[in-house]
Formats: structure tokens, sequence, C-alpha cells
């Protein structure tokens, strides 16, 4: 990634409320009506704060401005908080691209168990911002504790793996690539590397699910020819969801 085009800043994750949000969207029909409600419901005592990490919310989890976002509808068809939180840690991470950075270069690289050194988070935002402050640290190492991908021992921060989001990665392939009916190479999914958002550490496990979602009847075909592999999907991302359609 190339920090001259990346945003200098970001904002505290609010994962607890965000999830929150996600599920309590599925009784509404009105975006504006779910708006007003997120505002209200959030625990700050500052309007001022609450519309401004309504914002964020919203620019995270509900992009296009409805209601009918992936978070939403897979709370909607699956009613799996594992599955919810997966799909919306890529979600997430899409929107926050320093943060995606360190996960992605700095995070998954390790294995799992490794104990990071203290100044670990400092040196990332010593290096990427032009005047860091001691909030991005923090923000940083929460947002990534809140995310899975870190716990704590004695405030020494320690690397985890994420429990295997197959059911995710099988409904982000079909978002992202195939929402219709599609032949995808294995080459252009493991190069985008939205698989790592979801705590998956290599190619390898990544054909692996792929290769299993075959065999159970969950793509249509998962082919290797002349040096290429490919799948062709057999559900549109419409029917997986509605159909609740996991691994």
């Amino acid at each position: 990634m190339d920090f001259t085009d990346t945003p200098k800043k970001f904002q505290q994750l609010l994962w607890k409320e965000s999830i929150q949000a996600v599920k309590d969207s599925i009784r509404f029909t009105s975006f504006e009506t779910f708006r007003k409600h997120l505002q209200d419901s959030l625990p700050q005592n500052s309007s001022y704060t609450r519309k401004r990490y309504t914002s964020s919310i919203l620019k995270w989890f509900f992009p296009t401005g409805d209601l009918n976002s992936l978070p939403s509808l897979v709370w909607r068809h699956y009613r799996d908080e594992s599955i919810l939180r997966d799909v919306m840690r890529y979600q997430y991470l899409s929107r926050e691209p320093v943060i995606a950075e360190f996960i992605r270069q700095y995070l998954i690289p390790l294995k799992p168990g490794t104990k990071l050194p203290s100044s670990y988070f400092k040196d990332y935002v010593n290096k990427t911002f032009e005047s860091p402050k001691k909030k991005q640290i923090e923000r940083l190492s929460s947002a990534v504790r809140d995310l899975g991908f870190i716990r704590r021992n004695r405030n020494i921060p320690i690397v985890q793996s994420i429990p295997e989001p197959k059911a995710a990665l099988i409904i982000l392939v079909h978002f992202i690539f195939a929402p219709t009916h599609r032949t995808v190479s294995l080459k252009e999914i493991v190069e985008h590397h939205f698989w790592h958002f979801l705590g998956i550490r290599s190619q390898d496990r990544v054909k692996t699910i792929l290769k299993e979602a075959n065999a159970r009847g969950l793509i249509a075909k998962y082919i290797i020819a002349d040096q290429l592999e490919q799948i062709t999907t057999k559900h549109t991302l419409e029917s997986m969801l509605e159909n609740r359609i996991r691994l």
C-alpha cells in the first residue's frame, strides 16, 4: 500500500456499538429512521459525539446509505454472531487502510502466540503519521484487540489466531467477485488480500476451504487446468444468503 494516497487518520473503532447497530438495523424499513435511532441510542452523553460516532458506524458498515448492507443481510439471514463479526471485520478494514495495512504486514505474518514488544504499535504509528499522537497508538492497539488479532496477558500484546472463518470466506468470495454466477481465477482471489482481514494466514488455507466448498457442492467447480486454478460459483450472493449456505 502506498501511504502517499492513504488517509493519515482513523477513528476509534466502536466495535460493540457497531455490532449492536447492525443487529438493530434489520428492525427498520427507513434508513433515516435507523440513523436517528442510532444517534439517539449511543451511550455517549454529548450529542455532538453521538452524531460523529453515528457517521463513523454508517461509513464503515452502511457505506451505500441503505439498510441492505452486507452485514445487515448476513445478520438477517444467518443470525450467527461469529459469521457477522467475520464479515464486519472485513467491512471495517476495507475502509480503514492504515489499520488494515498494519494487520496485513505486521500481524498476519507472525505466528499465533508471538509476543509483541511494547514499542510495536508506536513504531508503526511513528512511521505512518507525519505528526503522530498518543491517541493514535491507543486506537490502533484497541482496534486490533477488538477485532481479535491480539490478546493481552499482563499488558503484553500477544498475536492470536481467529477461528477459521469458512462461512465468511465463501460469502465474501461471492460478494466481492461473483454476486451473480461467474468463473473466478484463484489468482484473482488470493491477490485481493481480503482473506487476511478474516484472519487467514496463507493462500493454501484459502484454496483448501474453497476445495472443501466444492466437495460439499457449495460451488459448482474447482478446476486446475493448464496451471490455472479457478472456481465457478453455483449460487448467486442473494440465494446464498437467503438459503443460509455455509461450510
